[in-house]
């Protein structure tokens, strides 16, 4: 019984121990690297500071970056599995391996010009200098296919590429004549825009919508339509003075479609929580977005991302109920099967231990018909080596109380029967 009692203890504590380590290992943060790029870019900074924000929030999800030259290469990582993650602009790249967790940035391409321009229609700009910044190089690409809408080859206007820090001097000097704006209207891009546009253009810029955005969208499923809004970029009077068409393009947070639901719904939680901490720090993080989750959306939704932003994400216990159901029936199968194997081996101990049982009354019978003392000395020292024998399996729990009683009524009968032939031997050698 003690055997039993200590053996199902110690199974006891070992299940209970594999429980308590599989539950510390699943509830420790889980690192997932994030291919985004090029350094310095506003992917790259706005990367960076979730980086630190899941760190010092101490989030179950951590992320580590995998720097790229731009969306190409971060979705070429993803899809050939070296990376969890990565930013990418759909309408430059789209990994064929990953769906949309957040829309981390939208920005809204558009023309601008001085109020001389001569035209209010993308059609009209056939023989003029169009600008437009080579960072990243789809941005040239997103260019000539607005054009192709509107039947204006590339050839027939002329594509000025410029740098970041070029735009002021190319519009101030006249090196072009209208610039192809690819903008996120965030707070920060409003305030800038708004003195840089009354600077270049003066006090009533022009600006060319993008009318035909709805016949993008549906040729190309990266860019969506969109509107830029009356005083999107700042001034007074505003600029645009009226709500204009034009389409917009995302940049998307994608996960590997083989992420673990879960955790990918842990991400987008984290990152979200993150929007009030750092929005004095990087005010970017508030063009944070949730896709849509219809099954007609233009570009996929990662089902562990749709989970959370439609509020069916599951818990622990209905992700692994059916596990731990299972593994309840398993642990009671193993139990009995063991329990089954203790009470067979216990039994056979108890059998050998009891088989000296037997040999006692073979002894009882051999006393009473002993010839001389030295056999009956012999057969009693015998006896006394089975005793020996059955108090050690006794100590071991191999006999239990109803075995130890029935060696007890033997002893009493070998003592006895000792006894008696020892006195029918002396009374024989007195005669």
């Amino acid at each position: 019984m003690g055997r039993r009692f200590f053996a199902g203890l110690a199974a006891f504590l070992l299940m209970a121990g594999l429980v308590a380590l599989g539950v510390y290992l699943w509830s420790q943060p889980r690192t997932l690297k994030l291919a985004v790029g090029p350094l310095g870019s506003d992917d790259a900074r706005l990367a960076a500071a979730l980086v630190q924000g899941l760190s010092r929030e101490k989030k179950p999800v951590r992320l580590r970056l995998v720097l790229t030259e731009g969306s190409a290469e971060s979705a070429r990582k993803i899809d050939a599995g070296k990376v969890d993650l990565a930013i990418v602009r759909p309408d430059i790249a789209l990994p064929a391996k990953a769906d949309t967790a957040l829309i981390t940035r939208r920005s809204f391409p558009f023309f601008i010009g001085s109020k001389d321009l001569g035209t209010d229609r993308i059609s009209g700009l056939r023989g003029k200098r169009v600008g437009v910044v080579r960072a990243p190089s789809g941005n040239l690409d997103l260019l000539k296919l607005v054009l192709s809408q509107y039947e204006v080859k590339p050839e027939e206007v002329t594509i000025v590429p410029l740098g970041p820090e070029d735009v002021s001097a190319a519009i101030s000097e006249g090196h072009i004549d209208v610039l192809f704006a690819v903008n996120a209207l965030n707070a920060r891009v409003v305030t800038e825009a708004s003195s840089r546009l009354h600077r270049a253009f003066g006090a009533d810029p022009t600006i060319i919508p993008i009318r035909e955005a709805d016949a993008l969208a549906t040729r190309n499923h990266a860019i969506e339509s969109g509107e830029i809004v009356r005083g999107a970029l700042g001034g007074d009077p505003p600029i645009p003075a009226e709500n204009l068409p034009s389409i917009s393009i995302t940049s998307r947070l994608m996960a590997a479609q083989s992420l673990d639901d879960a955790r990918v719904g842990e991400l987008v939680s984290a990152i979200l929580s993150l929007r009030v901490t750092l929005a004095t720090d990087l005010p970017a993080i508030q063009g944070l977005e949730t896709p849509e989750t219809d099954k007609d959306a233009p570009l996929a939704v990662h089902s562990g991302a749709a989970a959370f932003i439609d509020g069916e994400q599951e818990t622990f216990f209905e992700r692994y109920g059916d596990w731990f159901y299972l593994g309840v029936m398993a642990l009671s199968l193993v139990g009995s099967g063991a329990a089954g194997l203790f009470g067979v081996e216990s039994a056979t101990r108890r059998k050998r231990a009891m088989a000296d049982l037997s040999r006692l009354v073979v002894l009882l019978g051999a006393m009473r018909t002993a010839t001389d003392e030295p056999a009956l000395a012999a057969m009693e020292r015998e006896a006394d080596a089975i005793l020996a024998g059955v108090l050690a399996n006794y100590a071991r729990g191999d006999i239990d109380s109803g075995g130890i009683g029935a060696y007890r009524f033997a002893m009493d009968q070998l003592g006895r029967a000792a006894a008696e032939r020892r006195i029918a031997l002396l009374e024989a050698a007195a005669e």
